[in-house]
């Protein structure tokens, strides 16, 4: 099954991302937000953790990708790999994740794309058959 795909967005960068459950959407959500800064995959070893919550599920992976965006940008960390889970309980959902990611300076290395923010444009999580799917609008 495929990961992600590009869509069609007139001023910004859209990506479709398909996956079996949460855990995974959260996943190759955030490999399509590296797979636009810089077009490459890398192995990473150091360690950092993110605990997240948010009232939506919508909003957790918005939180997500952006802080994935802060890190890149403000603390020269690229994501390479996480693992993680997504909880819910009666009024909020978590996002815990330890994820793996390298030193990079994206002011002074070749990045793909320079991108802002995750946005909640037209973001809803629906379930299709037996698999998950998000259009995610970023703001480049």
């Amino acid at each position: 099954m495929r990961k992600f795909e590009l869509i069609e967005h007139t001023a910004d960068i859209g990506v479709r991302v398909y996956a079996k459950d949460l855990k995974e959407l959260f996943k190759n959500s955030a490999e399509a937000l590296v797979f636009f800064l810089v077009n490459q995959k890398k192995e990473g070893r150091k360690e950092k953790t993110i605990k997240l919550e948010a009232e939506s599920l919508e909003e957790l992976l918005v939180s997500w990708l952006n802080e994935l965006i802060s890190l890149f940008f403000a603390e020269k960390f690229l994501f390479c790999s996480c693992s993680l889970e997504v909880k819910e309980n009666r009024s909020l959902k978590i996002l815990e994740a330890k994820i793996k990611g390298i030193d990079f300076d994206p002011y002074s290395n070749k990045i793909n794309m320079e991108i802002k923010a995750a946005t909640y444009h037209n973001l809803k999580i629906k379930k299709k058959e037996d698999k998950l799917e998000v259009d995610i609008i970023f703001d480049i």
